[in-house]
This record gives C-alpha cells, sequence and structure tokens, in this order.
C-alpha cells in the first residue's frame, strides 16, 4: 500500500478506498473490491436526490454478492462545496498541494446546484457547467470512504500529535510543535473559495 508523508514527516497511509460500480466494468470492479475487501476496498454506486444520506446501508443483492454501498452523491457534493467555503485551517478546511494546476480546480467546480419544477414542486438537482469532472467524482469517493469507516477523527489527531511530539522530543529535546489545523476549534471562517479559487 502507498505511504504518504506528512509535513511532520510522519507517515500517513491510506485507511480506505472507494471504486464506483457504475458504468462498463462493474463485474470487474466487484470482483476487485472482494479479493481487496481487508484493504477496505469498498464497491460503491451513486444514487441521486435530495436528502440522501451520504452512505447508505450496504446491499449484497448483486452478482459479486459483495457490500455494495449506495453513496448519496447530492449530499455528498453539497458538503464538499461547503467546506470550500470555509478559507481558514480549522475543522472541515481542505488542504490541496501546491502543485494542483487550475485544471485540477476546474474539475473539482465542474458542477453546479440549480432548481427544476417537476409537476409544479421545486427540487434541486446538479448540472455539469463543463465536461471533465473527474476530481469531483474522486473528492466525493473519499468523502464516502470516510463515512463508511465511521471514524473519530478527533481521536486520530490527538494521537498523530501525540506520535509527533515524542518524535521531535526524541530528535530536539522538547522542541515545541504546533498543533495542526484539523485540531483547532476555532469556529470556520466562511469564505467564496468554490467561486474564486483563483
Amino acid at each position: 500500500l502507498a505511504t504518504y508523508e506528512h509535513p511532520s514527516g510522519e507517515p500517513m497511509l491510506i485507511r480506505a478506498t472507494c471504486i464506483d460500480s457504475g458504468g462498463h466494468h462493474t463485474r470487474a470492479v466487484y470482483n476487485y473490491a472482494k479479493t481487496r475487501a481487508g484493504h477496505r476496498v469498498f464497491a460503491i454506486k451513486g444514487v441521486g436526490g435530495e436528502g440522501k444520506p451520504i452512505v447508505g446501508r450496504p446491499s449484497r443483492n448483486n452478482i459479486g454478492k459483495i457490500p455494495l454501498y449506495p453513496i448519496g452523491v447530492d449530499t455528498a457534493k453539497e458538503l464538499h462545496y461547503a467546506r470550500l467555503r470555509i478559507d481558514e485551517p480549522g475543522g472541515g478546511y481542505c488542504h490541496f498541494q501546491s502543485k494542483r494546476d487550475d485544471e485540477y480546480f476546474r474539475q473539482l467546480t465542474a458542477e453546479k446546484q440549480v432548481v427544476r419544477y417537476h409537476k409544479g414542486y421545486p427540487t434541486r438537482a446538479w448540472i455539469k457547467t463543463r465536461t471533465r469532472n473527474e476530481a469531483l467524482d474522486v473528492r466525493v469517493y473519499a468523502i464516502a470512504a470516510f463515512h463508511i469507516l465511521n471514524i473519530n477523527i478527533d481521536s486520530i489527531v490527538k494521537r498523530f500529535h501525540a506520535t509527533v511530539n515524542r518524535r521531535t522530543d526524541a530528535l530536539s529535546g522538547a522542541e515545541e510543535v504546533k498543533p495542526h489545523p484539523l485540531a483547532s476549534r476555532k469556529g470556520p471562517k466562511r469564505g467564496g473559495f468554490a467561486n474564486n479559487w483563483r
């Protein structure tokens, strides 16, 4: 499994992965997820519509007989765009690598929510504003993986900082380590990243 390095120097492992079972390779996705269940590779299927939970109850009623998780993609996108509006580090703030190019951010914001009317009743729907939206899809998959794991992020952050502090103490003699932004309890400041990322 791939390992990524945190700015503190600590290694970070991939805790879970979601792979879309829709499209033309459904059986291949089922087989892939089945043989990698121990690595927390989850098969998912997007479900549109307002008010759907980000992750629904998994079903095994499929040709692969594996847990297939329904993903409320509209709800996940709402959460994604809400987080992009947070412009100060803290809970929900989005961190991006400096090497990300403009195309990545165009894909990340490649859809918008509109109001449509069905039999006289208004409903909200997401529509593409450009053809390529893979970065947005992958972000939704990551949000889904996080919700499937149902982990206590505060506990993980505390353990992470304890590890970093022990490592720093051993290397530099109790040098103070500033808390990572994820540990901040300060309320997020709202901004307009979703529309003004460049």
